[in-house]
């Protein structure tokens, strides 16, 4: 079983999540971050496996740009569930995430 990468909680960290089939992003709050994906928060539904564009921002500062897909989903209270995704093409350089 492959052990999951550290994640490190983010309080003021969101993410512009674009589908291919939107012509904007919807912005989400992002909970953590990991140097190959990140879990946020949405009231809106989303498919398992489905791949999105999105641009990390933590503190207002694009930190990165990936395609991701989405990996799993927790239900939560209030409409709200926190979704999990991957990164698909590039990951987050360590350094930076130790920053945060």
């Amino acid at each position: 079983m492959q052990q999951r990468e550290d994640r490190t909680a983010i309080n003021d960290g969101s993410v512009l999540i674009k589908r291919p089939t939107e012509k904007q992003q919807t912005e989400y709050k992002v909970l953590n971050i990991s140097r190959g994906g990140l879990c946020f928060q949405s009231q809106d539904s989303f498919e398992l496996n489905e791949t999105v564009e999105l641009d990390v921002q933590v503190k207002n500062e694009d930190i990165h740009h990936a395609q991701a897909r989405i990996c799993y989903r927790n239900h939560g209270d209030n409409s709200n569930s926190s979704y999990g995704l991957s990164f698909l093409d590039s990951f987050i350089d360590n350094d930076l995430i130790r920053k945060l």
